[in-house]
């Protein structure tokens, strides 16, 4: 897994080199970020990412088993799943703040 955390100037490099790309994800990545200056984070996963659970299971990490994966309900709905424990992080902090805040009142 890759996660970005950004700040102003790490978003607006990112921004640059995706308006110089052509594809189709580019352009769909490019778009949201444009239409958000205070994105903070991104996460990506890849086939490295599967490969590293598959073999802690000790299950071969073969290209089959590794498509097998990502054609999975779970792999497809990833961005679901991160989403929604995006939330759960953030309601975690959010409580967190709100009991630093009454203590210290």
């Amino acid at each position: 897994m890759f996660v970005l955390q950004l700040n102003k100037t790490e978003r607006d490099y990112l921004l640059s080199v995706l308006k110089k790309q052509r594809g189709l994800t580019s352009k769909q990545l490019l778009s949201q970020l444009r239409d958000a200056d205070d994105v903070f984070g991104i996460a990506m996963w890849a086939d490295d990412d599967i490969r590293t659970k598959l073999q802690e299971y000790e299950i071969p990490d073969t290209p089959q088993n590794i498509e097998a994966i990502r054609r999975s309900y779970y792999a497809r709905h990833i961005d679901d799943l991160m989403v929604e424990s995006g939330w759960t992080v953030l309601e975690q902090a959010v409580s967190e703040l709100e009991a630093d805040l009454a203590r210290n009142a």
